[in-house]
């Protein structure tokens, strides 16, 4: 739909239930002509928070259906990954915010893409704690299949240290020991991440009231600050098969399933079989990205890095700084371990590991540094509609208490 005037614009911000019935009774008394230029109502629009920027440009150029994805309105687009796109969107009648995946059709024409997505989807649907996005509604609409998510108003860890350098050693083992505590409750339904990464995980700053704080400074602020794991388009249940079934070293980058800098050595031989300590390899590598900002083995081709994670020791971290506390290297070298059995065997090992360092004194530098983290509370969806199942060929099934909803 072209909009050429003020009246198309208004038609089409009705057409696809862009604002709600109050604001367009509202709109539509306060305009004198339908025959203006559109652009000062679009500008309007904008500046009163019913519109976004990225929605006036997809209906200026046309594109006004791509808001329009089931029950969802999309407001913006968050990224873009290999088979999918993501967008912040809100619920027309429950009026929620969510991160909506939507599955391009051309993955879907391909079996493999669809099985990826079903396996996502059905990962998610299986877990349900703080670090983890949570799931809320997954159906297809026209060609496409979606499901949304946890929306969270913050930003991944990769990022975080690009902008403002690398973290303290307080605030970096709080962060993976959350991690850490997510991924427990994920091995104990079976399932492996398999793309664990600073991108990956994502760091929020839960609003509390200045009551809840008085007396007790930055370290209370602090704790606040909640990293959720995303992405679970990897995970698998753990395979039966042993690690030891393993290919040629040529063949090592041929299917690869993960991100080579952070990328354990036996996944990088089998993903397949790859268990929880793959993950915990990968929580080890984000970790030394956190501390130093960038990941053990920065340098090389793809091969290269493959070949240094199964055979080389990247550089000690108190070479990059000089405030290591005793003990936390042996923490870092043994979540680093070549060698899956000498490796903590759990998450929740992992996490209490980490926690006396996660617990020390906060010194002025890592308090400066946590107020520079200035995000907001993640607005969680109400949404207790189960996975339609015939997104995943199965019959319908009545919703269970097990049943994953946004709260």
């Amino acid at each position: 739909m072209t909009i050429h005037t003020t009246g198309s614009l208004i038609d089409t911000l009705r057409t696809f239930r862009l604002i709600s019935a109050e604001q367009y009774k509202e709109l539509f008394t306060q305009i004198h002509s339908k025959g203006g230029d559109p652009r000062p109502l679009a500008k309007q629009l904008v500046q009163r928070g019913w519109l976004t920027v990225y929605q006036i440009n997809q209906l200026f150029a046309g594109r006004g259906k791509e808001l329009v994805v089931g029950a969802y309105r999309v407001v913006d687009r968050l990224g873009q990954g290999g088979l999918s796109n993501v967008y912040k969107a809100r619920h027309v009648e429950l009026d929620h915010v969510v991160a909506l995946k939507v599955i391009r059709p051309e993955v879907l024409a391909n079996p493999e893409g669809r099985r990826q997505f079903l396996q996502e989807v059905d990962a998610m649907t299986r877990l349900d704690h703080p670090n983890i996005v949570q799931f809320c509604d997954a159906d297809h609409h026209d060609d496409t299949c979606y499901f949304a998510m946890e929306y969270i108003d913050g930003i991944d860890l990769g990022k975080h240290v690009k902008l403002s350098g690398p973290l303290s050693v307080r605030r970096a083992s709080e962060y993976i020991r959350q991690a850490a505590t997510g991924l427990q409750h994920a091995h104990e339904r079976n399932l492996v991440h398999r793309d664990i990464k600073p991108g990956n995980l994502f760091v929020s700053v839960a609003r509390r009231s200045s009551s809840a704080h008085k007396g007790r400074g930055a370290a209370a602020r602090y704790a606040h600050h909640r990293i959720t794991i995303l992405d679970w388009g990897l995970a698998a249940l753990r395979s039966s098969r042993t690690i030891d079934e393993v290919p040629a070293i040529d063949d090592l980058a041929k299917g690869l399933m993960g991100t080579a800098d952070y990328l354990s050595p036996e996944q990088a031989r089998n993903a397949s079989a790859v268990d929880i300590r793959g993950d915990i390899y990968s929580l080890g590598c984000s970790l030394y990205y956190l501390l130093t900002g960038q990941p053990p083995f920065p340098s090389g081709t793809l091969m290269q890095k493959i070949l240094q994670h199964q055979e080389a020791q990247p550089k000690p971290i108190e070479s990059f700084r000089g405030d290591v506390p005793a003990g936390f290297s042996a923490v870092l070298d043994r979540l680093l371990a070549k060698n899956a059995e000498e490796r903590y065997q759990t998450p929740a090992a992992a996490a209490l590991a980490l926690l006396p360092f996660a617990r020390m004194a906060t010194t002025k530098a890592s308090a400066q540094s946590s107020a520079a983290l200035k995000t907001s509370l993640p607005t969680k969806a109400k949404d207790h509609t189960p996975l339609p199942a015939r997104l995943a060929g199965q019959p319908e099934r009545k919703p269970t208490a097990s049943d994953t909803a946004c709260a």
